[in-house]
């Protein structure tokens, strides 16, 4: 449990991850102001500091310079105190960047069904889903993607709810996962194996 002034919150940094359209910027947007904590978009902090948009990035440098861009992002963010970040969809797909990551704090991934996502993304100009079928290209790239999201720590669906909800959930299920870590870490066990670790 962490405590700063009158603030008391379950963790001090926590990063949202998921498909594209399932709410990481809103209700990341919405968990920083109820934890009282910074917000941070990486994909918002990428364009700040290339200086271009996202889909400017993928047609003139190319996906793998912005994957770049993306893991020198995670680097930062992964340092950072009193934070929320919300992450790109592809961020957490990168073993580098997914290590980094969950070693750094809880990663809340949220969950949306393909026609959710397909109706909050088919007015922008997300690069990946500039083809012929978009709808096809989000179930096959979820299903393609599915296993590794799968891998964070907290999982919480964003469809037909209200982000207020969510962010309930999310600081609920934090405070549960905050109170079973910080039980592990003090157990007499727990120590022992971190000591054996250390020698």
């Amino acid at each position: 449990m962490f405590s700063s002034g009158l603030i008391e919150r379950p963790v001090d940094w926590v990063a949202l991850a998921g498909f594209m359209g399932t709410g990481k910027s809103r209700v990341g947007w919405e968990l920083s102001r109820a934890l009282a904590l910074h917000f941070v978009d990486t994909d918002k902090l990428i364009t700040r500091v290339v200086g271009k948009s996202i889909p400017e990035v993928f047609a003139q440098e190319g996906e793998s310079y912005f994957r770049a861009c993306e893991a020198e992002v995670v680097r930062r963010v992964s340092r950072l105190e009193h934070a929320v970040i919300s992450l790109g969809g592809g961020t957490f797909i990168h073993e580098d960047n997914r290590r980094a990551l969950l070693e750094r704090g809880p990663v809340v991934v949220l969950w949306a069904t393909p026609e959710t996502v397909y109706q909050r993304t088919k007015h922008s100009d997300r690069p990946l889903l500039r083809v012929e079928d978009p709808l096809g290209r989000i179930r096959s790239l979820m299903d393609e993607r599915e296993g590794v999201y799968r891998q964070g720590t907290i999982h919480v669906h964003s469809d037909g709810r209200p982000s207020e909800e969510i962010v309930e959930e999310i600081i609920e299920r934090l405070w549960a996962w905050s109170d079973a870590y910080h039980a592990w870490t003090e157990r007499p066990e727990a120590e022992a194996v971190s000591d054996r670790a250390a020698d």
